[in-house]
């Protein structure tokens, strides 16, 4: 008798949502579907997959503060479309520039890290010098915590390295704390480098 109720139900569903889609009812869109598959399950990784390539980023910074450790972060596109390869983040973007990974997925050591470091007229795998390196509105910069990094003197020595896999790095020297009021000392040098991958 159960199963006879069941089959009854599942038909007048049919013939409910026949009846509506006559009338000319659409059925309403359910939205988006969410990613709830445990790490490892076949939704979760395809979801993984089209975040783009991972970069496994090595911080190495010494002076008014000290951060060593190792993070993670998606290759950035430098649009609203994610990349999928490793040499496509190689190539640069259609601005003719080379973005180092700055969003980072976690903590470096017992820090907050971001940076943003752009190669202006990037040409390929290389180095380039202090005087191509940009960022959005001013010169790269480097957060940590809740202080930035971005002024540079004459002094200040700066270049960035690409290896044509989506790896790099950029290197620097004295670059100083800009919050008003900061000691002269209140720089920072060290090395930022990444490696690619296919996720």
């Amino acid at each position: 008798m159960l199963s006879a109720r069941r089959t009854a139900s599942t038909l007048t569903t049919i013939i409910v949502l026949s009846t509506l889609a006559a009338c000319g009812i659409a059925e309403a869109d359910p939205g988006p579907v969410l990613d709830t598959g445990p790490p490892g399950s076949e939704i979760s990784d395809e979801v993984e997959a089209a975040l783009g390539p991972e970069v496994t980023v090595r911080v190495d910074i010494t002076g008014a503060v000290t951060v060593k450790g190792v993070t993670t972060a998606t290759a950035p596109s430098g649009g609203l479309h994610s990349l999928k390869t490793c040499a496509e983040y190689a190539k640069g973007t259609a601005a003719k520039q080379y973005l180092a990974p700055g969003e980072l997925d976690g903590p470096t050591g017992d820090h907050s890290v971001s940076l943003e470091v752009r190669i202006a007229d990037y040409a390929g795998p290389g180095t380039y010098p202090k005087d191509q390196l940009v960022a959005t509105d001013a010169r790269p910069f480097i957060a940590i915590d809740s202080s930035i990094y971005s002024v540079w003197s004459d002094s200040t020595m700066s270049e960035a390295t690409t290896d044509g896999k989506g790896g790099g790095s950029w290197t620097f020297t004295a670059v100083a704390n800009r919050r008003e009021g900061s000691r002269p000392d209140d720089t920072i040098s060290g090395l930022v480098s990444w490696t690619c991958r296919k996720r």
